[in-house]
């Protein structure tokens, strides 16, 4: 994720400590600021705030690859000099990711082409810090997608928070979309941010994301002619309390289409 920097609501934390040992990798960690192609999608040891902690470090770990993936990220991110940053958004990513692309070649799609985007995980926190769980989604507003093209869009998709971590702009009511309330959110930071956080955590989902494009077109805040370029999911962490982990499994996303949508350029 590339993003300027979030609020946060409180920025109290207790000490805790990790519990169980990491789980075994099938394949060597990812190292910071690196991607790896596992199964189509692309995993990305994104650290893009550590400037403003360098003492921090993370790794990315692929526990099972397949069409359910299996990974976790291990890290460790003091507050540094500013406790309102986001130091890092390891995630893995399908579709466009600032420069590179994932290989399974489903995205974009034109989000009036666009008639199924479902994603579902189940994940285990330990020590958790000010940080989120989330998934990112980015639209471009028109095709070709370029690789080096901004972005005209962002929807943050929050399934849980942690020691007060909060989106970026201002808190526009609650709304209920697939089951659940959800805060929702809207800033503007040079391309518009959409926010919607669950009002109550979970650690195991099925998540209909296309309903929440659908309500921003309904409201008139997202035209139907939007790319939808990225599909990705998360944590972004403002800061942990000492040796932290997220363990994500089963982690999946369908895409359909109505039609046969957009390419991107270099589409492979």
């Amino acid at each position: 994720m590339k993003q300027p920097l979030l609020s946060l609501l409180a920025l109290g934390l207790g000490a805790t400590f990790l519990t169980a040992p990491l789980a075994v990798a099938d394949e060597k960690p990812i190292p910071e600021k690196e991607t790896r192609v596992v199964s189509g999608y692309l995993l990305n040891n994104n650290v893009w705030g550590k400037e403003k902690s360098p003492q921090g470090w993370q790794l990315v770990d692929v526990i099972k690859a397949g069409e359910k993936l299996s990974w976790a990220i291990r890290y460790n991110w003091p507050v540094g000099s500013d406790p309102h940053s986001v130091k890092a958004y390891p995630s893995v990513v399908t579709g466009w990711q600032w420069g590179v692309w994932s290989t399974d070649g489903r995205l974009p799609i034109q989000v009036s082409a666009l008639a199924k985007a479902v994603s579902g995980a189940s994940v285990k926190l330990e020590n958790p810090g000010v940080q989120n769980v989330a998934y990112d989604l980015w639209f471009h507003a028109a095709a070709p997608v370029r690789s080096e093209d901004k972005p005209s869009d962002e929807l943050m998709i929050w399934m849980a928070r942690h020691g007060g971590a909060g989106p970026l702009g201002k808190l526009q009511g609650k709304v209920q979309i697939d089951g659940a309330e959800w805060e929702f959110w809207f800033g503007d930071i040079g391309w518009k941010v959409f926010s919607f956080v669950r009002v109550e955590n979970t650690t195991s989902w099925r998540v209909d994301a296309k309903a929440f494009i659908d309500h921003l077109v309904a409201k008139g805040l997202m035209p139907a002619t939007k790319q939808l370029s990225s599909v990705q999911f998360g944590t972004e962490v403002f800061r942990s309390p000492g040796d932290a982990r997220l363990a994500v499994t089963d982690y999946f996303v369908e895409l359909e289409k109505t039609s046969l949508g957009t390419e991107r350029k270099d589409a492979r």
